[in-house]
């Protein structure tokens, strides 16, 4: 398993605990206050650099980078609704619909790692 492999195996394990630890703060009443939430804005901010580094190291093979690009705005995208929890906490529309779209979005990155991993080890039989 080279450090490509290894990358994209971590960030899928990060978006796996980024999936346990969102659906967590979806079924508690205070996900605000909860400490799980400093928890899970820290895993996020490093998916992201994971992702970044991802990137970096894909950048040569043409069918990784347009992955590793979409996984970073698709993690970006996730932040951003993320951060309307914080913003907008009294709002129905956040507590009610805006998971189910995180969900949505997280599912997506981590197809996208899985898909990643198995185009880098059919490339890597050739």
């Amino acid at each position: 398993m080279n450090n490509i492999e290894k990358i994209l195996w971590a960030t899928s394990g990060i978006t796996l605990l980024q999936i346990m630890t969102g659906f967590y703060l979806s079924q508690i009443y205070d996900a605000i206050n909860s400490p799980v939430l400093v928890f899970h804005i820290f895993t996020g901010i490093l998916l992201l650099i994971m992702a970044a580094v991802s990137y970096l190291m894909v950048k040569n093979i043409s069918r990784l980078k347009h992955l590793a690009t979409v996984n970073t705005i698709l993690i970006i995208t996730t932040i951003l609704t993320g951060t309307g929890f914080i913003i907008f906490k009294s709002s129905n529309f956040y507590g009610e619909f805006m998971p189910y779209i995180q969900m949505l979005l997280s599912i997506g990155i981590i197809s996208n790692y899985a898909v990643m991993l198995g185009i880098k080890r059919t490339l890597d039989l050739k």
